[in-house]
C-alpha cells in the first residue's frame, strides 16, 4: 500500500498544491464539523469523490501504475454516493474525535480492479472508500435477498438494509485502523481483529435498529463471502493472512453484538446463528473491548459532541433500517 500512496503523492505533488485542497467545510454541517476531519479533493469541486483510480504498482503496463480515469461502469456508484453524502456524513460522524493529526476522507476507484477493499493509509492518513467495493455489496445484497438458499439468515432483510449496513460496517472497521494509528493505540494480537472489534463496538453505541442494521449486514456479507464466493482457506498457507477467515470473523462479530446488546440480538442466538457455548462468554468479551476503548479512545472524545452524534436522526434512511 505504501508504494501506491507514494505514487499518488508524487502525482499530486506534480499537479501542484491546489490539488490537495480540502473540501470547503460548507458541505459539512456546521454543527458536526471538525477541522481535523476533512474531505480531500483531487480536483477542485469533486467534493472528495475522485473520478480516478490510483493505479496498480504491480501492473506490467506502466500506464496503469499511475493515476488514471476511473472505470466508467462505476460512474453511477460514484454519483449515488455523492447524492447520499456518504463522505460528508462520515466526517460528521467523526466530529467528536479530537485528533492530534488530520484524517482525510476520499472515495475513488482505488486500484481500478473489479474488487478493491476500502482502506486506511497510515502513510497518507486517509480513508479511501472504493467504488468497486460498494458495487460488490450490491451483488451480495441481490444474492441474499433474491435467493435465500444461497445464504442462510437468522431473520429476513432488505436489499437497502444490506447495502447501507455493510458500507457502514466497513467504514467503521477502517476507522479502527485510523484511530489506532493517529492516536498511537497499542494493539495486542492482530490489528485486523482489533479493528473488527472496534467496528462492532462503535455500532453498538447507537440504538438497536442501527446496531442490528450494521451487524446483520456484515454477518450476512461474511456468510455470503464464505459460502458463495468460497473465501475461506483451502490450503494451509492461506491461513497466514492478516485477517481471520470469514467464518471466524462472523462469530466474533456476533459475539460482540450479543455481549453489548443482548436483548436486541437474542433472536440470533435462538435461531442457532451464535452457538450457546460461545454466547455464554460474550458479555465478558464485550466488556474487555469496552475497557480498552475507555482507556485508549475516550480521552480523545468530546463527550458533549458524542451525545449529539448518538442522538442525531438520519444516519440511516428509514428504508435502510427496515428488516423485512
Amino acid at each position: 500500500m505504501k508504494t501506491i500512496v507514494q505514487t499518488v503523492t508524487l502525482t499530486i505533488a506534480m499537479a501542484g498544491p491546489a490539488a490537495l485542497a480540502p473540501t470547503p467545510s460548507a458541505q459539512i454541517s456546521k454543527e458536526f464539523s471538525n477541522s481535523k476531519i476533512v474531505l480531500q479533493e483531487y480536483k477542485k469541486g469533486d467534493g472528495g469523490y475522485w473520478a480516478y483510480a490510483l493505479g496498480d504498482p504491480d501492473d506490467p503496463d506502466k500506464s496503469k501504475r499511475e493515476i488514471h480515469p476511473m472505470d466508467p461502469k462505476r460512474a453511477k456508484v460514484r454519483t449515488d454516493m455523492m447524492k447520499r453524502r456518504v463522505l460528508e456524513e462520515y466526517a460528521e460522524f467523526m466530529s467528536p474525535f479530537r485528533l492530534p493529526r488530520t484524517l482525510r476522507a476520499i472515495a475513488s476507484d482505488c486500484r481500478g480492479r473489479k474488487w478493491d477493499s476500502p482502506y486506511y493509509s497510515p502513510y497518507y492518513r486517509w480513508m479511501n472508500i472504493c467504488y468497486s467495493y460498494v458495487a460488490s455489496t450490491e451483488t451480495m445484497a441481490d444474492d441474499v435477498v433474491k435467493d435465500p438458499s444461497k445464504v442462510k439468515r437468522w431473520i429476513p432483510t432488505t436489499r437497502g438494509q444490506l447495502i447501507a449496513g455493510e458500507f457502514a460496517a466497513t467504514v467503521l472497521h477502517e476507522t479502527g485502523h485510523a484511530l489506532f494509528d493517529i492516536l498511537g493505540v497499542p494493539v495486542f494480537g492482530r490489528e485486523e481483529d482489533a479493528a473488527d472489534q472496534m467496528e462492532a463496538f462503535l455500532a453498538l453505541q447507537f440504538g438497536s435498529d442501527i446496531a442490528r442494521t450494521i451487524i446483520k449486514a456484515d454477518a450476512y456479507y461474511y456468510e455470503w463471502s464464505a459460502t458463495v464466493q468460497k473465501s475461506d482457506p483451502t490450503t494451509f498457507a492461506e491461513f497466514s493472512d492478516v485477517h481471520g477467515t470469514d467464518s471466524q470473523r462472523v462469530y466474533n462479530l456476533l459475539c460482540m453484538a450479543y455481549g453489548g446488546q443482548r436483548a436486541a440480538f437474542q433472536d440470533m442466538v435462538d435461531s442457532g446463528w451464535l452457538p450457546p457455548e460461545r454466547a455464554k462468554n460474550c458479555e465478558s468479551e464485550y466488556r474487555r473491548a469496552e475497557i480498552a476503548f475507555r482507556k485508549t479512545i475516550v480521552p480523545f472524545i468530546d463527550q458533549a459532541q458524542m451525545k449529539k452524534v448518538q442522538a442525531r436522526q438520519g444516519w440511516f434512511q428509514p428504508a435502510e433500517l427496515k428488516e423485512k
